[in-house]
């Protein structure tokens, strides 16, 4: 077996486990056992994946550049990898906010660190030139570089905006959580139904209904995020809260 061969399994392997395990602090009690013990799996499934993607994308590139490939004559190879590396470098982001959140959610101010804000304009950055990549270059993924493109924006300025100290909540660390990790969970959805279901079943949609795998996490997921925050905040009388 050859060392990117090691990494894909590995990768593949850790990216079931994550998916298996994320819908059980999803709906078990906030707080409780079963829901830090699989948190904390999902946290660490989430970081092996996010880390060999990452392994994977520059092994690849390379591999691209040193056979004489560039973006400008290979635009499809080289945007079907910058879309995985973008996703990995949101996804990490997402989640290392996610559970910084709740560690310092007694003295939030300490999670203000050069580190934390450095990743948070990263992500802005990532989007910049994914979008710049989609337009200059427009491969066959362009709409889909699009279309997610706003995931780096709205996370980077999130973000931002809880380290400063906009926290109108109390609970604002909750949201901050809650948001986080069910974007890391969307992550790990869209590369399943993409990647996963695909092997699984040698099943793919004709046409231009094949975008859809590559969106509809997101287009689930992300009115979802909201709807949830929404409730807990009338649940905690925060209905007039933006944190």
């Amino acid at each position: 077996m050859t060392f990117i061969e090691s990494v894909r399994l590995f990768h593949v392997i850790a990216g079931f486990t994550g998916l298996a395990v994320f819908w059980i602090p999803v709906f078990t009690r906030k707080g409780g056992i079963n829901h830090v013990r699989f948190g904390k799996m999902f946290k660490w499934c989430a970081y092996v994946v996010l880390a060999l993607a990452a392994v994977s994308v520059g092994y690849h590139l390379i591999d691209y550049w040193w056979q004489g490939l560039r973006p400008w004559s290979e635009p499809n190879a080289f945007g079907f990898l910058i879309f995985l590396g973008y996703l990995a470098l949101v996804t990490f982001i997402s989640v290392h906010h996610a559970i910084g959140v709740l560690v310092t959610k007694k003295n939030p101010d300490s999670l203000r660190t050069p580190l934390r804000v450095a990743l948070a304009y990263l992500s802005m950055l990532a989007t910049v030139i994914v979008v710049a990549f989609a337009l200059l270059f427009n491969p066959d993924s362009k709409i889909i570089l699009l279309a997610l493109s706003p995931l780096g924006i709205l996370g980077g300025i999130g973000t931002l905006r809880y380290l400063n100290g906009k926290r109108i909540s109390r609970h604002a660390w909750l949201y901050e959580h809650l948001g986080g990790m069910l974007g890391a969970g969307i992550a790990f959805h869209t590369a399943f139904a993409v990647f996963g279901f695909n092997q699984m079943f040698d099943f793919s949609l004709p046409g231009n209904l094949r975008i859809l795998p590559w969106i509809l996490p997101a287009a689930i997921g992300i009115p979802a995020i909201s709807l949830w925050t929404r409730s807990y905040k009338k649940k905690f009388g925060d209905t007039g809260a933006t944190a």
